[in-house]
C-alpha cells in the first residue's frame, strides 16, 4: 500500500540481491495517477485532485539464482 498526497510522487525499486529482470509491463493501470515505470522502478503519481483510493498492478519476469519466473504486484494506493 501507498499512502500519498493528492499532487504527490512516488518511486519505488523493484531491485533484489538475486534478482535479474528482464522485463517490468503494466497489468492493470492506475485509474485516476499516472504510472511510469523507470528501469528497475516505477514512479507513482498521483492525481491533484484525487480523493479516495487508486490501484495498479505491474508484472516482473526475469531470473532469481538461475531459476526464471514472472512475479505480480498489486498496489493500493490511499490519498491522505
Amino acid at each position: 500500500m501507498i499512502k500519498i498526497k493528492p499532487g504527490a510522487e512516488c518511486i519505488q525499486g523493484l531491485r533484489w540481491s538475486t534478482i535479474l529482470i528482464d522485463a517490468i509491463t503494466v497489468v492493470d493501470p492506475p485509474k485516476s495517477g499516472r504510472l511510469v515505470l523507470q528501469g528497475p522502478s516505477f514512479r507513482y503519481f498521483s492525481d491533484p485532485a484525487a480523493q479516495g483510493a487508486d490501484h495498479f498492478k505491474i508484472a516482473i519476469t526475469g531470473t532469481s539464482l538461475h531459476i526464471g519466473g514472472t512475479s505480480s504486484i498489486e498496489v493500493d494506493v490511499v490519498s491522505q
